[in-house]
């Protein structure tokens, strides 16, 4: 969906997961699902994934493990 540039999309972020790892919340743009935000725990930075909540919880991961993404 389109925007004039005086109308915002509707963005929300929805709790996914949460657990001692840090948390995956569903990021959603004008009702359609379109990432996963994540924040480990280690670092509480927020991250964007795109693909499913295996590919979100595989990134938090490897976030927590400190290796380079």
């Amino acid at each position: 969906m389109e925007h004039s540039d005086d109308i915002d999309p509707k963005i929300e972020e929805v709790p996914a997961d949460s657990s001692p790892d840090g948390e995956i919340f569903d990021l959603w743009k004008d009702g359609k699902h379109v990432a996963y935000v994540v924040i480990p725990a280690k670092t509480g930075k927020r991250h964007t994934v795109v693909g499913d909540l295996g590919d979100a919880h595989k990134a938090l991961g490897v976030l927590n493990s400190g290796k380079p993404e």
